[in-house]
This record gives C-alpha cells, sequence and structure tokens, in this order.
C-alpha cells in the first residue's frame, strides 16, 4: 500500500513541531511568574498568594486573633445604587456631610479622590489610578485593621470598574 499523499487529504507522518525553549520560564518577564515584584500593580497583600497554602486570604486572616470591631459599612446593594457610602465618610457615591474629617487612612484616599474629581470637573482617570495607588498603600499596612485593608482591596477593585476617561 502507498503512503497517503496530501491529494489524499489524509495527514501525513512527519516530525513533530519544535518545543517552546522552558530552559528559562521566567526570563522573557525579567522576574518571576509567580512573585511579582514591588513596581507590580497586584497588593503586596495579595502578592505571591499562589504559592502559599489558603490563597490570597493569609495575610489578612487574622490566624484565631480577635479582630477590632469593623466599621460600619453600607449594604451592598445600596452602596452599588450609590444610595450608601462603602466606608468612612468618603468612600462610595457622595460624603456624608461638607467638612467631616476621614476616619482612617483609606477614607482619606477616598476624599481626596472625590476632591480630585471636583478639580477636574469630571471622572478623571488619573483620580481613579490615584485612589488604586492610596488604596494599596493602605491594604498593605500592617498598622490599619485587618477590616479596613481588605475593604481598601475592594476599592481597588472598584477602581477598575468605575468609568472614568482622560483628560
Amino acid at each position: 500500500m502507498a503512503p497517503p499523499s496530501a491529494e489524499d487529504g489524509e495527514p501525513r507522518p512527519g516530525p513533530p513541531p519544535p518545543l517552546p525553549d522552558v530552559s528559562d520560564p521566567n526570563g522573557r518577564a525579567g522576574g518571576a511568574l509567580n512573585e511579582p515584584d514591588e513596581r507590580s500593580d497586584i497588593p503586596k497583600t495579595l502578592r505571591s498568594s499562589g504559592s502559599k497554602a489558603g490563597g490570597p486570604a493569609n495575610d489578612l486572616n487574622p490566624g484565631g486573633r480577635a479582630e477590632a470591631p469593623a466599621p460600619p459599612k453600607g449594604e451592598l446593594g445600596q452602596v452599588i445604587a450609590g444610595k450608601e457610602l462603602f466606608h468612612g465618610n468618603y468612600c462610595g457615591k457622595g460624603q456624608r456631610g461638607e467638612g467631616l474629617p476621614p476616619t482612617d487612612d483609606l477614607d482619606a484616599a477616598c476624599m481626596r479622590h472625590d476632591a480630585c474629581y471636583d478639580t477636574a470637573g469630571y471622572s478623571s482617570c488619573a483620580c481613579d489610578a490615584t485612589l488604586k495607588r492610596e488604596a494599596s498603600i493602605v491594604s498593605d499596612s500592617p498598622k490599619v485593621t485587618l477590616e479596613v485593608r481588605r475593604r481598601a482591596l475592594s476599592v481597588i477593585e472598584a477602581t477598575a470598574a468605575m468609568d472614568c476617561r482622560a483628560p
């Protein structure tokens, strides 16, 4: 029997395709893929969580210790609808009252974000990027309560969903 030809529509045996070079799987990125460095957009709290048992909750888990009482927050459905604030006096749509002090570092970042929007006159992507950066600092701070650090991570995620425009 004759070997199949290309005209028959049958596959012809041949050498396998070359394998990719895996001698240095992290070479293209310049850093370990599972260990983002400090230049990464990923908050420190979540970096390298894939290599830890339990995942990203490890850095924000109280580990059996009693946690400080959680500050009040709005009900999620009301927060999304813009009818309640998520955290403090400024995190969420609007504010609790003109001139009120921020309740903590996260609330202060939200207050600056509100002021940035007011100054820009529109929903500025630059303001959102600053809020994301400041919330990331709060989420990584061991001086802040675990609940506020968790909320800071939520604010970071929310910045990705905010509808903004560049100048």
